[in-house]
């Protein structure tokens, strides 16, 4: 029983060394969606990764969620005010991370990305056991975030989000409390440095998906009232990192 502990802990410390790991700099991989079973290949080299002519369902959308109305009534507590969902839409407000997965749930997507995208981005068959996912819907703007996901994707379901990316090594650059905050909202006041910050900026349509390794710093933003569903696949170890 012992040396079966042991072999555990030292695999459970492998996969946390691995996946700490983090490029220093990255290119962005293009394929199509014909040859989406490359992925696994594609993974090794920790970049970017960008799928087109993928065929996306109607869903996700503004025009989706406001056919159902127990939805867009349903009431929220947002800056110091209480407001209904369809208010906070109008308003273009930054909506609560449970209520992202919410809209990922209510649109259908949750259960369209497990039926017919999750298998497909996962690295192996003969390891999905080991593999869980979380999804969540966010309208017009998400701020900046690190992902700690194995594979996080990016999927535009209305109108053109632009995604801009940086390495980790950018964050000493940050203010100090940048997570969630949008990037193009810095400014020399709060980021002196700000003119050191090296990033990529990514245009996505509909029917074209993104897939970004763990631990780098994306940011989403709207062009055309855009809406990007975010789909985290994980495996044990970057599920117990905490948000």
């Amino acid at each position: 029983m012992i040396e079966y502990l042991v072999i555990l802990a030292v695999l459970l410390f492998i996969a946390v060394l691995f996946y700490k790991q983090a490029n220093e700099q990255f290119e962005i991989l293009q394929i199509t969606a014909e040859r989406i079973n490359e992925l696994p290949t594609l993974y090794q080299d920790r970049s970017p990764i960008v799928v087109s002519d993928f065929p996306t369902p109607n869903l996700g959308s503004y025009a989706e969620i406001s056919k159902r109305p127990h939805i867009m009534q349903m009431q929220m507590q947002m800056q110091m005010q209480s407001l209904t969902l369809g208010q906070a839409l109008q308003s273009r407000m930054f909506l609560p991370i449970k209520t992202t997965e919410m809209l990922a749930k209510e649109s259908g997507l949750n259960v369209w990305f497990e039926h017919h995208l999750y298998k497909a981005l996962l690295p192996s068959p003969y390891t999905s056991w080991i593999y869980s996912f979380k999804t969540s819907l966010w309208p017009n703007h998400r701020g900046m975030f690190k992902t700690k996901a194995f594979q996080t994707l990016l999927m535009p379901t209305q109108g053109t989000a632009i995604i801009t990316l940086m390495l980790p090594k950018m964050i000493p650059y940050l203010p100090t409390k940048w997570s969630g905050r949008a990037f193009s909202s810095l400014s020399l006041q709060d980021t002196p440095l700000l003119s050191e910050i090296k990033f990529l900026e990514i245009r996505l349509r509909k029917g074209t998906l993104l897939l970004l390794p763990a631990h780098l710093i994306a940011d989403i933003r709207s062009e055309e009232d855009s809406w990007t569903f975010i789909g985290e696949i994980h495996h044990p170890v970057s599920y117990m990192v905490p948000d």
